[in-house]
């Protein structure tokens, strides 16, 4: 009788195993992000700061539902603040999506970052520290979103060329000026050491015009050094006609063992309706891995505005901390802060 019931487990076994290959658990995964920041906004408030940036955590998963084709999960979190104990930033779920894959790309249904705003991390060696690229690109958080309610497609790779779509209702708020619709379009294509990126969003309601963004951005690696380039082209910001810039930004960064210099530098133009509204932003640091999953960092970063600019040395979302910026100085900051991921 044990035989025989020894027998019957085994071939339950055995009959179960793929099934249970093709439910595999989810994975989980999160950073922690602190750093020791001194921020001057050069009228006369200078301050030192513990803060927490983007830490987050998430899960996700697949199922293999046969014929090549897998359902996809995520669920991601940037609740938490490390330095106070506290819930953090107002965006606390962040790329959230469930959706389908198969050897025809990818299709995803939720929460997620617009593909414009994927050209521009792409071309960020500060992301989420002071001296992010957005200080500047995208107007400042304007574009370079994370949007709800959206529908997603990614292409698969055809000779180095992607496509990546991305469109979202105002979720039947159509007299809602403040609710915008969101349609983004990004191409790439990489051959090498050679990567080419442009993008497309327009941002609208019912009772507004229509924000658009055009971005190009491109990066070439040559030995241990790579160099790189972003144009943004910026119109009727925030539903304003004629409320228009453009952004350029130079890359560069250098890897020496475990150890990567970088350095970026951006300039805006002024608003085309409104004197003296530009200003720069350059940032230098270097990075230190101690493995795959444990840095640290040290960054210098300074602003240079235009009498009426208010650009300061950290953007609107990522880093847990700053100080106002009045308009027309040109605060700095350094920051010494270390990520650890899992």
């Amino acid at each position: 009788m044990n035989k025989k019931l020894l027998m019957a487990a085994v071939g339950a076994a055995l009959i179960a195993g793929p099934m249970v290959a093709a439910n595999a658990a989810a994975t989980l995964y999160g950073r922690m992000h602190v750093s020791l920041d001194r921020l001057d906004n050069d009228a006369g408030n200078e301050d030192g700061r513990v803060s927490s940036n983007t830490s987050i955590f998430g899960f996700k998963g697949d199922e293999d539902l046969g014929g090549g084709l897998k359902a996809i999960y995520q669920v991601e979190s940037g609740t938490f603040l490390a330095d106070t104990g506290t819930v953090g930033f107002s965006d606390t779920l962040r790329n959230t999506f469930v959706g389908f894959t198969g050897s025809w790309g990818a299709v995803k249904v939720g929460r997620h970052n617009t593909p414009y705003k994927e050209l521009g991390t792409r071309m960020d060696n500060f992301r989420h520290q002071i001296g992010d690229n957005r200080i500047i690109i995208g107007d400042g958080g304007t574009f370079d979103k994370r949007v709800s309610n959206m529908i997603r497609y990614d292409s698969p790779s055809f000779s180095g060329w992607n496509v990546s779509a991305q469109n979202t209702s105002n979720d039947g708020a159509e007299a809602t000026a403040s609710v915008h619709k969101n349609s983004s379009l990004a191409v790439t294509w990489s051959a090498g050491p050679l990567f080419l990126g442009l993008g497309w969003e327009e941002q609208g309601t019912a009772t507004t015009s229509d924000a658009s963004g055009n971005r190009l951005v491109g990066s070439y690696t040559f030995n241990d050094i790579t160099l790189g380039l972003l144009w943004d082209t910026l119109s009727d910001i925030g539903g304003t006609s004629g409320h228009d810039r453009d952004v350029l930004g130079l890359f560069a960064s250098m890897k020496m063992g475990n150890n990567k210099f970088k350095f970026h530098w951006l300039d805006a133009d002024k608003y085309d309706d409104l004197a003296d509204t530009g200003g720069s932003v350059w940032a230098l640091g270097v990075d230190h891995s101690f493995s795959k999953t444990a840095m640290i960092y040290f960054n210098y970063v300074s602003v240079d505005n235009d009498t009426a600019a208010t650009f300061n040395t950290t953007s609107p979302s990522g880093h847990g901390d700053t100080l106002a910026t009045t308009a027309g100085k040109s605060p700095t900051a350094y920051s010494l802060g270390t990520v650890i991921k899992f």
